[in-house]
């Protein structure tokens, strides 16, 4: 069994949108009006707004929601919620993708989602042992590489359309916050569908879950103690 500790957790939600969200472009102004409209109950004005100049693949908006430890990033293309840290109910991560769904079905109902994922990123602290006994669990270097030489492990997980999963990853790898943690990297990519956002999060919560119970991993938050 792998035990790990979070020191520092991040979550990302992205969606890949179709058509694409012209009125972005088009009404920036109605936008902004329909974002302020689902979050002015947890604060949110415009001076936590902000429009993203430069090529018109790029061009878009920011707005960060302070209660819900939020960042929301959209783009004509895409949408991208980023929340620091990862809450342990999900509840944050439904109201914001909620919010966001609903400003851009009432300013474009055409655009859905061709596909949803989610990013659960963590650097973890190891309370026994070293990184490199750790991931020997997973993967060995080859014995002809130098002593000392450390390995990280991805799993490229394919898609299984009885469930809706697309092509997803598993990542152990070395930590660049914790001196000799790990850390762990999870995409789950799903088909796009009618937006629940408690369901999707729940569905990305679970499979998450599912992982890390079949890989022997245990993952607890570092302030709960050992």
């Amino acid at each position: 069994m792998l035990q790990l500790h979070v020191h520092r957790s991040e979550l990302a939600y992205e969606a890949a949108l179709s058509p694409p969200f012209a009125a972005l472009i088009d009404t920036p102004g109605k936008v902004v009006s329909a974002l302020l409209s689902e979050f002015d109950h947890l604060g949110v004005g415009v001076s936590d707004v902000s429009m993203d100049d430069g090529p018109l693949e790029n061009k878009g908006l920011s707005c960060d929601v302070e209660k819900l430890d939020a960042s929301i990033l959209l783009r004509a293309d895409r949408l991208e919620i980023r929340f620091f840290p990862i809450d342990e109910t999900g509840d944050d991560a439904a109201e914001a993708i909620r919010g966001v769904w609903k400003a851009i079905a009432s300013t474009s109902p055409e655009v859905t989602a061709r596909s949803h994922s989610f990013l659960f990123e963590m650097d973890c602290e190891l309370p026994t042992g070293s990184y490199r006994s750790a991931l020997d669990l997973y993967c060995r270097p080859h014995e002809n590489l130098p002593k000392g030489t450390e390995t990280a492990v991805v799993y490229y997980l394919p898609k299984d359309g009885s469930q809706g999963f697309l092509d997803s990853s598993f990542v152990l790898n070395r930590s660049a916050e914790v001196d000799g943690g790990v850390l762990l990297a999870v995409t789950l990519v799903f088909e796009g569908q009618p937006v629940r956002p408690e369901g999707l999060v729940q569905a990305g919560r679970e499979r998450l879950r599912d992982l890390l119970r079949d890989l022997d991993i245990t993952v607890k938050d570092s302030q709960a103690g050992s």
